[in-house]
């Protein structure tokens, strides 16, 4: 199988969606959609945001805190075993990771690594994850300020298939559209982050071929939240699959959903519930 070209589906059908436009005539893409939507499509945010967060004081004890319990998430969640995967968050110029060889299900807070943006060691007495490059490289192309990155076994597989994940279901609205496969790359190596960079242009997540997935967000809690809608979208293009060639979302279908999705996944009034 040919690499991944993004935008493109394993049948080079094109699955890059038009700008989409809500009903009150808005574009909603990027950091323009309109703010009711971005519970469905999610929100990718812009390098101004985190160089608005650089002055301010956060509390790198509680980001240690937050690793921890998003290693656990994903371990209990099946999305790990073992050593596989790696999360971090940046603090400004600090990015704080997992180190290498740990286990996500029993990281210590006080034994996580940090670096800075060239990926220079700077505290921790344990060397950073190997996969520090993707980590940095993914905040110099996004506005993220967290990652998550998983070896789920349906991300996996599904990444071993196709080139760009049909559109099963419109939840791939809130990872930007449809999920892309970054080509195979040693991992840790310049050429992965590379690759996973071009399959995240204008989305928050991708699959890796014959690795894993990866997602950003702005916090972990997101990034996760990412990362398992990836894993379900995996799956569910897995199991049908397995029955017969999946029926896909067309551009116009999910460009439609995005125009009808004002105030979903949130709650209203009585009477105005999506």
């Amino acid at each position: 199988m040919r690499d991944a070209v993004p935008g493109e589906g394993a049948d080079g059908r094109e699955h890059e969606l038009p700008t989409p436009v809500c009903r009150h005539g808005r574009e909603v893409c990027g950091v323009d959609r309109h703010p009711s939507i971005t519970r469905l499509t999610g929100t990718v945010p812009t390098t101004r945001q985190v160089d608005a967060r650089e002055g301010s004081a956060v509390d790198e004890a509680a980001v240690r805190e937050a690793v921890v319990r998003a290693g656990l998430r994903l371990a209990a969640g099946g999305l790990v075993i073992g050593t596989a995967g790696n999360l971090s968050v940046r603090l400004g110029e600090r990015v704080v990771v997992t180190p290498t060889g740990a286990a996500l299900g029993t990281l210590d807070a006080a034994r996580l690594s940090v670096v800075d943006l060239d990926g220079t060691h700077i505290d921790g007495d344990l060397a950073p994850t190997s996969e520090a490059p993707l980590h940095l490289a993914t905040y110099r192309a996004t506005g993220g300020t967290a990652i998550a990155h998983a070896h789920a076994p349906a991300s996996i597989a599904a990444g071993c298939v196709v080139d760009v994940l049909p559109p099963l279901h419109y939840a791939v609205l809130a990872l930007g559209g449809p999920v892309r496969v970054a080509a195979y790359a040693p991992y840790g190596s310049g050429a992965l982050a590379e690759n996973v960079c071009t399959a995240m242009t204008e989305r928050t997540a991708a699959l890796m071929r014959n690795h894993g997935s990866v997602a950003y967000g702005s916090t972990l809690e997101e990034a996760c939240d990412r990362i398992e809608l990836v894993e379900w979208l995996s799956s569910l293009y897995l199991s049908s699959a397995a029955v017969r060639e999946p029926v896909a979302l067309t551009d116009e279908q999910l460009q439609a959903t995005l125009a009808a999705a004002v105030g979903y996944g949130s709650t209203q009034p009585a009477g105005r519930a999506r």
